[in-house]
């Protein structure tokens, strides 16, 4: 039975924006596992745009606009982000739809997201997709985003968000793949996102780092990446491979960062393979 539900309701402190997509068919009789699909650093669930068709022949799809982001509610300035926070805010959505378990994927610090969730709530996840996902942001992508500033919320006072985006797109988009107009929407839907959300999540994500925390991700784990992302880089995916017991790397070779945008067939194709292999072994 097809059902798509793209709405905002009341879970907990939040007017929550999310869309839940399922094509089971009628004469089916089980619930669809479901796939549930976390955005990066301002960003928005149209980011999944591409990938629901891909999926819902499968799985049910969920997807859903963080705290701040989108069309969610925005907190007031001052509002000190935690990726538990946002862990907590996706369980309650899960909750609200009285879902036990979800195949969790994340994009870059969605992924984080992601990590947290397994870290404090491993019996919520079937599985869990990093696409181009650093346990750290590398130190050098701290000095490229504050454009010759003395910070990055300096760099937005003075550039705004937008002329921002643009400055530092080829860090997050693959831009010799995208068009032209993935481009310019990409740059278009961050800047819906008002600045003091956007320096509290980036304080947030400056502090994080969970590479401490990696052996104790037991939940499978697929790591997607592009082989020369400047974010997730390569050598820091095959780290993070080697020190979470229950996890796989594959890497896009020729690509940058963006591989939920830029190949979204290839990663849904390894995260679907991924998935039975699971369950073929178990």
């Amino acid at each position: 039975m097809y059902r798509s539900q793209f709405r905002k309701e009341t879970i907990k402190d939040l007017q929550v924006n999310f869309e839940l997509t399922d094509y089971s068919l009628p004469w089916e009789n089980r619930q669809r596992e479901t796939l549930f699909m976390y955005h990066g650093y301002i960003r928005n669930s149209l980011f999944w745009q591409a990938w629901v068709p891909l999926i819902t022949d499968q799985y049910q799809s969920l997807r859903m606009d963080a705290r701040g982001c989108g069309e969610t509610s925005q907190p007031p300035e001052g509002y000190v982000y935690t990726f538990e926070q946002l862990a907590d805010d996706a369980i309650a959505l899960f909750d609200h739809l009285q879902m036990d378990k979800v195949h969790w994927v994340g994009e870059s610090s969605g992924g984080i997201v992601g990590m947290a969730v397994a870290l404090k709530y491993p019996e919520r996840l079937h599985s869990l997709t990093l696409c181009d996902t650093p346990f750290k942001r590398p130190t050098h992508i701290d000095k490229t985003y504050t454009l010759g500033e003395k910070d990055r919320a300096t760099a937005f006072e003075k550039f705004g968000i937008a002329q921002w985006c643009r400055q530092t797109l080829s860090f997050r988009l693959d831009t010799n793949r995208a068009s032209k107009e993935l481009c310019e929407w990409y740059i278009h839907q961050m800047d819906k996102t008002p600045i003091h959300i956007a320096n509290s999540i980036e304080r947030m994500i400056g502090q994080g780092d969970f590479w401490p925390l990696l052996p104790d991700i037991k939940t499978p784990t697929l790591i997607l990446a592009g082989q020369n992302s400047p974010i997730a880089q390569d050598q820091q995916m095959k780290e993070m491979q080697q020190h979470m017991p229950s996890a796989k790397l594959v890497a896009f070779e020729g690509h940058r960062h963006g591989v939920n945008l830029i190949a979204p067939e290839r990663c849904v194709a390894e995260i679907k393979k991924f998935i039975n292999d699971l369950k073929t072994a178990s």
